[in-house]
């Protein structure tokens, strides 16, 4: 299992999109946030394996990538609900 450079940098720039594609698309769906997360991990796993597959590279540490650009979109969007929010 190898993960080329190319697939990284795209994989792993794809977090913002992810917290984004959560937050305009997933948001409206779901009523509890506490599903954020997830469909993050699987939006993340999705855009990673489309690369993936585009390049014609391995699918698994494609999946692998996929579910830390989850997390990293998770925390990204965590950190400005966070930060975007007004103290109470």
């Amino acid at each position: 299992m190898n993960i080329t450079d190319l697939q990284a940098l795209l994989g792993a720039s794809g977090a913002p999109l992810v917290a984004a594609l959560v937050s305009a698309l997933i948001k409206p769906w779901l009523a509890n946030d506490k599903w954020y997360p997830a469909a993050a991990i699987v939006l993340g796993t999705l855009w990673n394996v489309a690369i993936a597959a585009a390049l014609g590279l391995a699918l698994p540490p494609a999946a692998l990538l996929g579910i830390a650009t989850g997390l990293m979109a998770s925390g990204l969007y965590s950190t400005a609900k966070t930060l975007i929010t007004p103290n109470r």
